[in-house]
């Protein structure tokens, strides 16, 4: 038993593929906005680094003094061991003492 038909065929294809151009058309527009959005979203990102990077990039006069701070822990250590060699009378190279004559 075959049933009637409320549409016609060709009205059935030419809704068919008005509906299918429709379609395409949102995911043509949701692609377009996805990528601009995620673009956005890379360039805030990288500004954001950059603007962060920049900012807390030590001046001139920073880097001097922690150059200075830097090379007076170095000094105070190095002097340190050698005051502590000194007590212990032992040689810097071999770790073994000294031999009084």
């Amino acid at each position: 038993m075959e049933y009637p038909h409320l549409i016609e065929p060709s009205m059935k294809n030419y809704l068919f593929n008005t509906l299918k151009q429709c379609h395409d058309i949102r995911i043509h527009f949701y692609s377009y906005v996805l990528n601009i959005s995620i673009f956005l979203l890379f360039v805030a990102i990288f500004g954001y680094t950059l603007y962060y990077c920049n900012k807390t990039k030590l001046t001139d006069y920073e880097k001097s003094q922690k150059m200075l701070r830097d090379q007076q822990y170095v000094l105070s250590k190095i002097r340190f061991y050698q005051e502590e060699n000194k007590e212990k009378k032992v040689s810097s190279l071999t770790n073994l003492p000294f031999i009084q004559n």
